[in-house]
Order: C-alpha cells, then structure tokens, then sequence
C-alpha cells in the first residue's frame, strides 16, 4: 500500500531531524534550546579554524612551503558554510518551526479532498525524494573516498595520508600514534559535517520545492471558483471562495519571505564560500511570482464577477506584480545569470591557473 502524500513528508521531516540532531540543531522541536552537543559543535568549528591556522603556520612558516595553504584552506568554505547554516537556523528556529507546520497542515488538510490535490502533493514529494536521495549518495560518495583514501595508502602502500588538511599542536603526524589520532579526529570532523551540512541543505530545498505546491493548489481551488462562477447562484460561496484565494496567495508570499529571512544569509555564504550555481539554478527553476500573475489573469473568470469583487482581483494581481524572489545576502539574485556569471568566473581563474602551471613546467 503506498503511504499517503502526508505521511511521506512526515518521513522526510523525521530523517533531516534526525541528521540535523546529530549536530545539536533539532529546531523542529518546540521545546529546543541551544544544548551542550550545540555548543560543543560550534566549539569543534573553530577548534578547526585554529587547527587550520596552526597548519599554515607550520606549513609556511617552519617549512617554508606556501602551496600548505590552499590545501589546509580546501575545507575552509565547507566548515564556514556548517557555521552559518547552524547559527542561522537556530536563531530563526521559530520561524522554520511555523513554516515547516504549515506546509504540514496544508499536506494533511488537502490530503484528504483527493482528485488534483493528492496528485500535486505526491508530485512534490517525488521531486523532493528524488533531489535528496542524490545529494545523500553525493555526501556518501565523497566521505567514503576520503576516509578510504589513506586508509587504502596506508595499508598497501605504506605512505601516511591525512583524511583532512590540518594539524593539531602535540600530536606529531608522523608517528604511528599521532597519525592514528589525526585521522581518527577527522573522520569525526568530516562524519558530523557531512550530517549538518546534508540536513541544512535539505531543509533549505524542502521549502524552496514546496513553495510552487502553493502555485498547484491555488489552480485546482481557481478552477473550482470558476465552476461556481460560471453558475451564478451562491454569492455568498463565490465571496469566500474568492476570499480564500487572497488568502492563499497572501501565504505564498509569508512563506518565500521567511524562507528569505532564515536563508538570505546562508545562500550569500554558500555563494562566495563555494562559488556553485546549484542554488541559483534550483531557486530559478523552481520560484516564479510571476506564475500567480498567469494563473489569476489568465485562467480565472474575474471578469464575470461583481465590480467590487472585480477590484479585489486587481488588488491581488498587484500584489503579485513586484515579484518576490530569493537573494544571497540581498545583493546578488539567485537566476541563472548569477549561475552563469559565477561558473564563468570559476572557468577563467581555472584556466588562468592551469596556464600559469603549464609555463612553470
């Protein structure tokens, strides 16, 4: 028997609680207050940062080889990325916390009216299901080579790899011992970062691909007001109708603000830390405004209605015209532009550098 669209996002709620309770960061729970795990989390992020700091000194300074910083600085943008996400998501924990329930009302509620509405719920929980399970294969993928890259080396090889680029002071990486303590160190660091970050990342895309659901409900309840317009016998039942879809579409736009508020900041750090386009490119395929403005103008029989009921649809398609979109740190859009300009930037200093290799050799 497959579950109903309701209980799969139940589901999915309890597996990103579960990843993001490993790092102290449970925000879903009414109750939750920042913890000792928190603290000690946030403590282990810059317990890094000194660490990496500690390894450019030795690197450059004892050593005197500069290429120690771009390796000790590889994990950097990830550990900054950890920091913002906890620190924002626990600050705004409220926030998320009145977010998540609505959207739980809404798949409970529209659940069970059937028709449209279960296929438009099921739908999203397709998308979403499909997005998560392969950025879950990614994280898998990416901290089972690191941790088996210098265990393999090791065992076959003989040579002393470390699983992540940083030293910390008294433990002497050479030694059998030390070595042995310095990876078992960063495979915890590596294990607890890949659960904040996998668990802050899908939160972020569960409301961001849960923001067009809105767009599908308000066309099945439009294509019902019609019906009942097309009639013209129940005034009373087309006002609240009508009613209700203001109300809908002023909840849209609450919920993309909060999700802006909890996000604005994170998105701007993922941006300039990593330099990828995946948030740009899931934001713009996935947040449109201007989808409201087709649906109300175009498929909605506003025209038949009373005068005054004729200028609350005019209200609303005003409303809808200053489109609402998702920014990094409020001043870079996240279109395909963005995308296009920062993977621009990302290809020219990559060929800048290989060129400058290749004239070294």
């Amino acid at each position: 028997m497959i579950d109903s669209a309701a209980t799969r996002f139940h589901k999915i709620i309890k597996l990103i609680r579960f990843c993001v309770g490993i790092c102290g960061t449970d925000v879903a729970d009414p109750e939750y207050r920042m913890w000792a795990l928190t603290y000690a989390i946030i403590a282990v992020i810059f317990f890094f940062f000194a660490s990496t700091a500690y390894t450019m000194y030795v690197g450059l300074v004892l050593n005197n080889d500069w290429t120690v910083i771009l390796q000790a600085c590889a994990m950097v943008g990830s550990a900054i990325q950890g920091l913002t996400k906890l620190l924002c998501t626990v600050s705004k924990a409220p926030l998320m916390r009145h977010i998540q329930g609505t959207y739980e009302s809404i798949y409970e509620e529209y659940e069970e009216r059937g028709g449209e509405y279960t296929k438009y719920l099921h739908k999203r929980i397709n998308i979403f299901w499909k997005l998560m399970m392969g950025f879950m294969w990614v994280y898998i993928i990416l901290v089972i080579g690191l941790v088996s890259h210098p265990i393999f080396c090791l065992v076959f090889r003989n040579e002393k790899f470390l699983v992540m680029q940083f030293l910390v002071p008294g433990i002497d990486r050479d030694s059998d011992s030390g070595h042995l303590m310095l990876i078992t160190l960063h495979v915890m660091c590596l294990c607890f970062g890949a659960f904040g970050n996998f668990g802050g990342d899908m939160y972020l895309f569960l409301f961001i691909i849960n923001v067009p659901l809105l767009k599908d409900v308000f066309k099945v309840k439009l294509h019902e007001f019609n019906e009942v317009v097309e009639q013209a016998k129940d005034y009373k039942k087309t006002v609240a109708m009508m009613c209700d879809l203001i109300c809908w579409h002023q909840k849209y736009v609450s919920i993309l603000r909060g999700t802006e508020q909890i996000y604005n900041i994170v998105m701007g750090v993922q941006l300039s830390t990593a330099c990828v386009g995946i948030l740009c490119t899931i934001s713009c395929i996935f947040i449109k405004n201007s989808d409201f403005n087709f649906e109300i103008y175009s498929n909605c029989l506003w025209y038949k209605l009373p005068t005054m009921e004729q200028k609350l649809i005019i209200l609303m398609l005003a409303k809808s015209q200053n489109e609402l979109a998702l920014t990094a740190a409020s001043f870079l859009p996240l279109s395909m532009a963005t995308a296009l300009q920062l993977t621009k930037g990302i290809y020219s200093f990559s060929m800048m550098l290989f060129t400058y290799l290749e004239y070294e050799k």
